[in-house]
C-alpha cells in the first residue's frame, strides 16, 4: 500500500427499531471492518453528535446501511475491496463499482448493491453483515412413534 491509499471509509446508516424511528448515524471503517468512531446524526439540527462509549451503548444494535463515503483524494480501491467481499460472502451481489479515477468514487463508492444490508458490530467493533436474502425453510419435525 502507498502513502495515497485509504484503509477508511465512512458508512451512513439507519438504526433499525420497533416504532420507525429514523436515528441515522455515521461510523468510520477501518479495512478490517471495525468501527473506529461513531456519531450521531441529527438531520433537523443539521448537526452531528459524537458517541461516547459506542462500542457499549451500540453494541449488537441492528443498523441497515444506507451509503458509502471515501476520502476522493486517495485510492480508496483497498478499502472498498475489503467491504466489497464482506457482502459477496454474505450473498450481496455489487454491480457498477466505479474506478478508482472515476467522478462517481465520489457519490457511489461502492457501486450499487443488490439488496438492503443490515449489519450489527460486536463487542470489540467488527461489523457483522447480514445475510439479506437468506431463504428460511420449514423443516418438518420427525414424527413421533407412539405406544
Amino acid at each position: 500500500m502507498s502513502a495515497y491509499t485509504a484503509t477508511e471509509m465512512l458508512i451512513n446508516a439507519t438504526r433499525v427499531t420497533q416504532n420507525q424511528e429514523a436515528d441515522v448515524f455515521e461510523f468510520v471503517l477501518n479495512d478490517s471492518l471495525h468501527v473506529i468512531e461513531c456519531v450521531q446524526v441529527d438531520a433537523l439540527h443539521h448537526g452531528i453528535s459524537p458517541v461516547s462509549h459506542f462500542l457499549d451503548t451500540l453494541q449488537g444494535t441492528l443498523f441497515e446501511l444506507n451509503h458509502v463515503r471515501v476520502n476522493p483524494r486517495l485510492d480508496n480501491t483497498y478499502v472498498i475491496d475489503c467491504l466489497t467481499e464482506a457482502l459477496v460472502a454474505i450473498g450481496v451481489t455489487v454491480h457498477n463499482t466505479p474506478s478508482a479515477d472515476s467522478m462517481a468514487v465520489c457519490y457511489r463508492p461502492l457501486g450499487e448493491i443488490t439488496e438492503n444490508v443490515r449489519f450489527y458490530f460486536d463487542g470489540v467493533g467488527r461489523c457483522v453483515f447480514l445475510c439479506p436474502n437468506a431463504k428460511l425453510k420449514a423443516v418438518p419435525a420427525p414424527r413421533q412413534k407412539f405406544g
